[in-house]
């Protein structure tokens, strides 16, 4: 059941009404019970891979509680658990095929499975979710582990998904459903629901077709430079506008009852470096990739420059893997961990002689310029279906230049108009937010915006959304 979806936005209207009806005592097991119902409507098999990663983690956590001599050896037997289920579900294909490629090179019969298996729906996400699980077992700060805490962590259904990535500590302490009803936290969800059916059927769905279109393999052989520029453009876009309308939507619903999710996105095509696109970006992976592999990192390789830069290289190109199993994500990881290295010894340039050029206003406007170029770039060969494709298309942007215009003109002005949206989105944001405390702030005025104004917005958002509605088009990260 798509957040998008009639069914979905129907349900969960008497959904929410019934959960601030119940006692407060029963809304924790109505939550579990609405979560694992909402992930058996994609396939109700699935629902025993997070009960079965829950269950391993649990005796892993409560045993690293209970003999914190042996702690170490029962997180890393739960963090091998998560990672095998995680890695059999995910990577087997990839990993088989890869296989075949060098048994095929040698000469050799290649091997074979007789059955398939889907990827269960959020395993990247709720994988991530239990090993910081266990990482908060490890450092103390979960005194005892309950199996009912840990099982309502990884399925509370808004963040199930696609994320926001939570941490134990930041949505387990909520998981008791004690706050009381707030009007204002629920119109605070409406909003953040609306915008984001917006974001996702005005912003992204448009562009899809197009995206769709313009990387095929016949398409990307035949693009000129100016359409390579503009399908790697518009693949950005709709992949922040739909990633960013999933996280929306996730943040908004759980407020709906009474829970805060963690931020996702922060306007990232406004980033001034390689390093602040990741501050930007899918925040809460960016948070869990910076505290639980780049600063232990960091810490060993404080000494030696070179260590540090592959490291971050084979970071940066596990968070591509982790993307999705193919090598155009690990591609795109490593490109980002170049960007990232290349700042880094920028970064260090200021240390020197060369600390006025470094902190110059030029030089932040470069490197603005460059992020944005080198970020675009990067989604080429993370959206294209093979890696001769992607070399073709970068060659095309950046070398083999030529002209021309494959596509009507309808595509590049889409294009050009949700870029103009990207540009101006923080000042409108930060417009919205002055106009509602103005507003506010005036005689009647909260009772004006909260029963006129509100309604009529949403009305208008929700027209919007009815009429560039696409049934059919799912939630990008829906996939990884």
């Amino acid at each position: 059941m798509q957040f998008n979806s009639y069914s979905y936005l129907l349900l969960l209207i008497p959904a929410t009404a019934l959960f601030w009806a119940l006692p407060v005592p029963w809304r924790r097991w109505y939550v579990l019970a609405m979560s694992i119902l909402y992930y058996a409507t994609w396939n109700a098999a699935f629902v025993a891979v997070p009960l079965a990663l829950a269950l391993g983690v649990h005796l892993a956590a409560r045993l690293l509680i209970a003999q914190p001599e042996r702690g170490r050896r029962w997180f890393w037997s739960g963090v091998a658990l998560v990672l095998a289920i995680f890695g059999f579900f995910r990577y087997r294909l990839f990993l088989l095929a890869n296989i075949n490629h060098l048994l095929a090179a040698f000469g050799a019969r290649p091997m074979s499975v007789a059955w398939q298996i889907a990827v269960p729906l959020g395993i990247s996400f709720y994988s991530f979710e239990a090993i910081s699980y266990l990482i908060d077992a490890k450092q103390g700060r979960i005194k005892k582990s309950r199996f009912s805490d840990l099982y309502l962590f990884i399925m509370f259904w808004p963040h199930l998904m696609a994320g926001p990535i939570v941490r134990f500590r930041e949505l387990g302490p909520q998981l008791d459903f004690a706050r009381p009803f707030e009007l204002r936290m629920l119109l605070r969800g409406l909003d953040r629901l609306v915008w984001g059916l917006v974001q996702k059927n005005l912003f992204a769905n448009p562009l899809g077709s197009w995206v769709d279109q313009g990387f095929l393999h016949n398409a990307v052989r035949n693009n000129s430079t100016v359409d390579s520029w503009a399908l790697a453009v518009a693949f950005g876009l709709q992949i922040y506008f739909d990633f960013a309308a999933y996280s929306n939507m996730a943040i908004g619903v759980a407020q709906l009852i009474g829970i805060v999710l963690p931020e996702n996105f922060r306007f990232p095509y406004h980033a001034q470096s390689p390093a602040d696109f990741w501050n930007r970006w899918h925040m809460t992976l960016s948070r869990w990739i910076r505290d639980y592999l780049f600063f232990p990192v960091t810490a060993r390789f404080r000494g030696s420059p070179g260590a540090l830069y592959a490291s971050l290289l084979v970071v940066m190109a596990l968070v591509g893997l982790w993307h999705g199993a193919g090598w155009g994500f690990v591609a795109w990881g490593v490109l980002h961990g170049a960007y990232l290295v290349l700042y880094r010894v920028w970064e260090s340039l200021g240390e020197t002689r060369l600390a006025a050029v470094t902190k110059s206003r030029l030089a932040a406007w470069g490197w603005r310029i460059f992020t944005l170029t080198a970020v675009t770039a990067a989604w080429v060969p993370f959206r294209t279906a093979t890696g001769a494709d992607a070399a073709h298309m970068l060659a095309g942007m950046f070398g083999r230049f030529r002209f021309g215009f494959s596509y009507p003109m309808d595509f590049y002005l889409l294009v050009l108009l949700m870029a103009l949206f990207c540009v101006v989105e923080p000042f409108l944001a930060e417009s919205w937010t002055r106009a509602e405390n103005t507003i506010a702030a005036l005689r009647g005025g909260l009772l004006a915006h909260s029963y006129l104004l509100r309604p009529a917005i949403y009305a208008c958002g929700l027209l919007l959304f009815l009429i560039f509605d696409d049934r059919s088009t799912q939630f990008i990260y829906f996939q990884f």
